[in-house]
């Protein structure tokens, strides 16, 4: 539903370091001969390949490698075993022990078996006309298309391999609105990488209009987020590869009030594609009423930001910034006023966010010095963020408390500090809440 800038939900199975010692690797191959009871291709395999990976990687898609056909999986089967065995790909990099789910990409552990005893065996085809064995597909799905916004003109990306990028988009409605889910038609999907929707109101557009006057061309650099102030822009959803877009959870949504723009950062990824002109659209479900308003809540220590208090010394590992805290009590000003201060809400959805040097993190709900798990990314990687969706939305109480966890390595010969550029950092969470 949301993501963070520098989100790689790219279902790419392994790094280029990886591919070129893997795709020879495991048994010899072949269409080899089924043994007796075990796993083929087109019952067993490809199921679990076309549910789970296949709609990254296929023709065009921003996998580097198709693997649509027996002999494209036969091909890369050592990389395809080392990945899930791993558990690098599909990504989903949650520790699954600290909440229940809803659209888990990853593969069960007896999943994972089925490809190891698979390619143990020879790699065998099969029959197709076997039938296959059903697969979950767990993915968020985008109900119906209201609004189609594409950014203002064509961008070929210009920094390598990562560019981000952010742009304006005028909003259209003449009246109150509400944003009840988000989708995306990349231009040129071998390099979209990500995209993430912000609203401006009115009243913050200026800050904005400033970075884009002071940088030539269309839009503006945005490496740790739309700029213009932690609190000048409200998230309002995330679009990455393989998903078809989602709806937010039944009777919420955001509001957008007339007179607003939405910004629009683009991540582009030219790793294994070159740069193109690019003309990406977002794909917006609205309605002009909802059951509840909705936000998109920031969560960090605000001295982290504004005394620069969050210091990562040079060459040091484990570091560890962590805060506490009961954020109700400046819900308005969090939510750009979409929800009052003091007062209960539902968290349904949340997200972590760090730039390249975290390691770990994790946040708590923390109620009568009782901790309940919400999201824990014990691995922490810059270009694998994103949001989850949690199957039983949490009641959170005015006294309640968040507990957010950062752990980082500092490798560089300098300190590091809170901050929007490459070489900063941050501890940021954010919660999808209801009133």
């Amino acid at each position: 539903m949301l993501a963070f800038d520098g989100v790689r939900i790219a279902c790419v199975l392994v790094g280029l370091g990886v591919l070129a010692g893997c795709t020879n690797g495991g048994s010899s191959g072949g269409p080899g001969t089924p043994a007796a009871g075990g796993p083929t291709y087109h019952r067993d395999v490809k199921p679990l390949v076309d549910t789970k990976c296949g709609k990254c990687h296929a023709e065009g898609g921003v996998g580097p490698f198709a693997l649509t056909t027996y002999e494209e999986v036969n091909a890369m089967r050592g990389a395809v075993e080392a990945a899930v065995v791993a558990k690098t790909m599909p990504p989903w990099p949650l520790d699954n022990d600290c909440n229940d789910y809803l659209g888990d990409r990853s593969l069960s552990d007896e999943q994972i078996d089925t490809i190891k005893r698979w390619i143990a065996d020879g790699a065998p085809e099969g029959n197709p006309a076997d039938a296959p064995v059903a697969v979950v597909d767990n993915a968020e799905t985008l109900s119906r298309i209201d609004l189609e916004l594409p950014i203002p003109e064509a961008y070929t990306p210009k920094i390598s391999p990562d560019d981000y990028h952010c742009f304006f988009v005028d909003w259209p409605a003449q009246e109150t609105t509400y944003i009840t889910g988000l989708g995306v038609e990349p231009g040129e999907r071998p390099i979209v990488h990500h995209v993430i929707a912000f609203v401006a109101k009115p009243d913050k557009i200026a800050d904005f209009q400033a970075l884009d006057d002071a940088e030539p061309g269309v839009g503006w650099t945005c490496y740790g987020g739309p700029g213009g102030g932690p609190s000048s822009a409200g998230w309002v959803g995330a679009w990455v590869p393989g998903s078809t877009g989602a709806d937010y959870p039944e009777g919420t949504g955001i509001e957008i009030p007339p007179g607003s723009k939405l910004i629009v950062q683009m991540h582009y990824n030219t790793l294994s594609a070159a740069p193109v002109p690019d003309q990406t659209k977002l794909l917006v479900r609205t309605d002009k009423t909802v059951e509840k308003k909705a936000a998109i809540m920031p969560f960090t220590k605000i001295s982290w930001v504004t005394q620069q208090t969050m210091t990562i010394p040079a060459h040091t590992s484990d570091v560890v910034h962590e805060v506490t805290a009961d954020p109700t009590a400046y819900l308005s000003l969090a939510t750009g006023g979409a929800l009052p201060s003091n007062t209960a809400v539902n968290i349904y959805s949340g997200g972590l966010h760090m730039h390249t040097r975290g390691k770990s993190s994790s946040l708590q709900h923390v109620r009568g010095g009782a901790e309940q798990c919400l999201l824990d990314i014990p691995s922490w990687n810059f270009h694998w963020q994103g949001s989850y969706r949690l199957k039983t939305p949490t009641r959170f109480e005015p006294g309640d408390q968040l507990h957010l966890k950062c752990t980082w390595d500092n490798p560089e010969m300098y300190d590091i500090n809170w901050g929007e550029g490459t070489n900063d950092e941050m501890c940021l969470g954010t919660v999808y809440v209801t009133e």
